[in-house]
C-alpha cells in the first residue's frame, strides 16, 4: 500500500482483474463508464453509500484510496511539468488529509 492509510475495497464477484479504470479525486460516479469499458476494477478517490450498490449492479471491484491521496501525485507531475516548459521554481507542500 503507497498510501499512509487503509483503501476501502468492495468487491464483487470477479475472481480476477484483467482490466483497471482509474480516475483521482472525487470520481466515483464514473463507475458505470469503468464498467462500460469492460473493466473488472475501478479506482479512485472517494466513496459513498451509493457507490457500494452501484459496484453490486455493475459487478466490478471499487478501490476507494482517498480523495487527497489519489490526486496528489498529478499535482506533484504538472509542477514538474510547468518547471520544466517554463523555467520557474515550484514547490510542492504536503498537508495529509486522510480523507
Amino acid at each position: 500500500n503507497i498510501f499512509d492509510f487503509n483503501i476501502l475495497h468492495l468487491p464483487c464477484s470477479k475472481n480476477t482483474i484483467h482490466k483497471v479504470g482509474f480516475c483521482t479525486g472525487g470520481a466515483q460516479d464514473f463507475i458505470a463508464k469503468a464498467a462500460e469499458a469492460n473493466c473488472d476494477a475501478y479506482i479512485s478517490g472517494e466513496v459513498s453509500e451509493r457507490t457500494f450498490y452501484e459496484a453490486k449492479e455493475q459487478n466490478i471491484h471499487y478501490f476507494a484510496c482517498g480523495h487527497h491521496a489519489t490526486e496528489r501525485y498529478g499535482v506533484q507531475r504538472l509542477a514538474k511539468a510547468i518547471a520544466t516548459q517554463f523555467s520557474v521554481d515550484t514547490d510542492y507542500f504536503e498537508l495529509n488529509n486522510p480523507i
